[in-house]
């Protein structure tokens, strides 16, 4: 197996958990594939974990999910009361 594959993997996974951990909150988001989720006004990248936030012009220094959950709590993102199945958006 190369390289390319583990990284390709490692991100699919990555994604998978991020989708699963948004879900499970009931916060509604986008995702643009094959790298990108997008809640409002924020960006975040699960393989990298890096979150930047759109008129900010640069990266936050909070990175990955736990970082993520701060950034929400502290914009208190509006949670839907939809399902799961409901609540995410995807963009192709």
């Amino acid at each position: 197996m190369s390289l390319a594959i583990n990284k390709e993997q490692l991100a699919a996974l990555a994604m998978k958990e991020a989708m699963a951990w948004l879900d499970q909150r009931g916060i509604y988001y986008q995702h643009f594939p094959p790298d990108q989720i997008k809640i409002g006004p924020i960006n975040f990248w699960p393989r990298t974990g890096t979150i930047t936030i759109d008129g900010e012009g640069q990266r936050r220094a909070e990175k990955g999910l736990i970082g993520l959950e701060a950034i929400l709590a502290a914009a208190a993102t509006p949670r839907h009361s939809s399902t799961p199945s409901t609540v995410r958006g995807h963009c192709h």
